[in-house]
């Protein structure tokens, strides 16, 4: 399943280059080569179709607050940077492999691997760091440049499986790539591709430590990375990712930052917050023996005491998210209360908070609690998302339709919340909007033929207004003018 995947992406990758390059080739360009078969205009839109396939396919985590914590460090890092004028999204990828990976037009993905591997902050901006240079270095397109003169689809097809090796972080796609060009695999192609990789780290390391970092975190990722690598694997890996060494790359890494000045800065909490919730959602251990870890961690704590370490206060999350799983209620609540009153700022605690209650079965308990916590942080996604879940649950649909349309209305969704937005007019019984957001949804994620049917259904509903018919009728004449202009290019 997973090579279909990938095969299907490389070649998503070749037709979308293929058509955006031959409609350029002839345009005489004295400048950058890489900018005849992918310009700086172009990134985006590419990034944007690797993106919504990768939706499309459940590669992409859609948690509120661990894609709020992600994006706001990466703005950090990005917001550092000099070259280049680019819009960053990061996202996370539900992989637990050490790895990371930029695409164009400033998409970069993170394995979930990546935090929990992390000693520290530092080390997991670090490989972020380093993947925003190959965005603002434009290394994707710089390498589409230098495989073109040989052959166009041969060099796409080998782009594609160089970028998807780095989503993977699997062998499996050297077999993929090899179905489609078994002899793409070119000496001079893999020498240039290392040294995008060596200046990705001098310009990373900079970023890093403008951005209040440790230098020295990159080496010690990269002494990580080495460790992670399957034996068995190693080689073609090697080979297709065109790295160099991690022990070479920390080598230079280290000597880099020896000439720097070193400011070394304590983990954030959400870094910590953010490590406990991935291996209590995502991790691969059972229910039991993480809360067991949770436990060991939080041993011989005092909880009343408010001297604890931020590593100490996400251990602690993590034994309550733990507890609360296993329904162990009385003792979650207890350590819950406690971080709600010390950290009341942080929406973690009081989205844990919620969920005990549903638990508990004091549902309209629930909803009061969060809805408060709401109205103090007004359009804030996590929390409102999470009102909303238990308003459709147990509550109203119609005032969770209305709290996300009103949400919405500011921050443009994801395809999940999207999703929810259409549940809570379904449950509503709002069944016309409810057809219009699941076009919404299908648009998101790339299938525009199941958006129409969508909107057809929305407008075969009886109690639709004339004013939301001209809506969804304009909607359906745009996206059907759009697929038939896609058809003929």
């Amino acid at each position: 399943m997973k090579k279909k995947f990938f095969i299907g992406l490389i070649l998503l990758y070749v037709c979308t280059q293929t058509s955006l390059g031959l409609s350029q080739i002839e345009l005489p360009d004295l400048g950058n080569p890489s900018n005849i078969y992918m310009s700086k205009m172009d990134e985006p839109a590419i990034g944007r179709t690797y993106f919504r396939t990768m939706r499309r396919q459940g590669q992409v985590v859609e948690d509120p607050l661990l894609q709020e914590y992600i994006q706001n460090l990466g703005e950090k890092l990005s917001s550092k940077v000099q070259e280049g004028d680019y819009s960053f999204h990061y996202f996370f990828v539900p992989e637990n492999s050490i790895n990371a990976f930029a695409m164009p037009g400033g998409f970069i993905g993170i394995h979930l691997g990546l935090v929990t591997n992390s000693d520290n902050e530092s080390q997991l901006a670090s490989v972020l760091s380093h993947e925003i240079s190959h965005v603002t270095q434009r290394h994707i397109a710089r390498q589409i440049g230098d495989n073109m003169p040989n052959s166009i689809q041969g060099g796409l097809v080998l782009l594609g499986a160089v970028l998807l090796s780095a989503i993977s972080g699997s062998s499996e796609i050297l077999e993929a790539g090899t179905m489609i060009a078994p002899s793409l695999m070119a000496q001079g192609q893999i020498d240039f591709t290392r040294e995008m990789e060596i200046e990705a780290d001098a310009i990373g390391i900079k970023t890093l430590v403008s951005s209040g970092y440790d230098p020295y975190a990159m080496a010690e990722m990269f002494n990580k990375l080495s460790l992670d690598g399957d034996p068995r694997n190693a080689a073609a890996t090697e080979f297709l990712r065109t790295h160099p060494t991690s022990v070479n790359r920390a080598a230079s890494a280290l000597k880099q930052a020896r000439k720097l000045t070193v400011k070394r800065i304590p983990d954030s909490l959400g870094f910590e917050l953010t490590k406990a919730r991935i291996q209590n959602i995502y991790g691969t251990s059972t229910p039991e023996k993480t809360n067991q870890y949770f436990e060991i961690k939080t041993s011989g704590l005092k909880i009343e005491k408010n001297s604890l370490t931020n590593e100490q206060i996400g251990n602690l999350y993590g034994w309550a998210l733990s507890l609360t799983e296993l329904g162990q209620l009385q003792e979650a609540e207890k350590i819950l209360k406690f971080l709600i009153n010390t950290y009341e700022e942080y929406n973690h605690f009081h989205l844990a908070y919620t969920e005990l209650l549903t638990r508990q079965g004091l549902y309209k308990d629930a909803i009061n609690y969060i809805k408060e916590i709401m109205m103090l942080s007004p359009r804030n996604i996590p929390i409102t998302m999470g009102y909303s879940l238990v308003e459709l649950n147990y509550g109203d649909p119609k005032k969770a339709h209305e709290v996300l349309l009103d949400l919405f209305n500011s921050v443009p969704p994801s395809p999940s919340q999207i999703m929810l937005i259409a549940k809570t007019a379904n449950a509503a019984e709002d069944y016309a909007d409810s057809f219009s957001y699941m076009a919404e949804y299908y648009l998101s994620i790339g299938l525009f033929k199941e958006a129409t049917e969508q909107l057809r259904l929305g407008l075969s509903v009886e109690s639709i207004d004339d004013i939301k018919k001209a809506k969804f009728f304009a909607r359906l004449q745009e996206i059907e003018e759009f697929i038939e202009e896609s058809s003929k290019r």
